[in-house]
């Protein structure tokens, strides 16, 4: 699982953002800088689904001003989608 996780960190540079991940932040009043700057810094693999149908994504938990974020990615060449938090 140690691949999916060097994944995420190598595309964590460039994040993009789906719309329902802006409206789920939104809801739990949690900014995306705050968000993408905890992911960066750090994060723990909670489940890998590498046969995905939209490709390889993972559920990570962060952390962001203390509180604890479960959020879905998924690494591709140089950058991450967040499908969900």
């Amino acid at each position: 699982m140690s691949g999916v996780v060097n994944k995420i960190r190598g595309g964590l540079k460039t994040i993009l953002w789906h719309r329902h991940s802006r409206v789920e932040a939104e809801n739990d009043n949690i900014s995306e800088s705050g968000l993408e700057d905890a992911l960066r810094r750090s994060f723990t693999l909670v489940e890998h689904y590498p046969d995905d149908q939209r490709g390889e994504s993972a559920l990570v938990l962060t952390f962001v001003e203390g509180k604890p974020v479960h959020v879905v990615l998924s690494p591709r060449e140089g950058l991450c989608y967040l499908i969900t938090v």
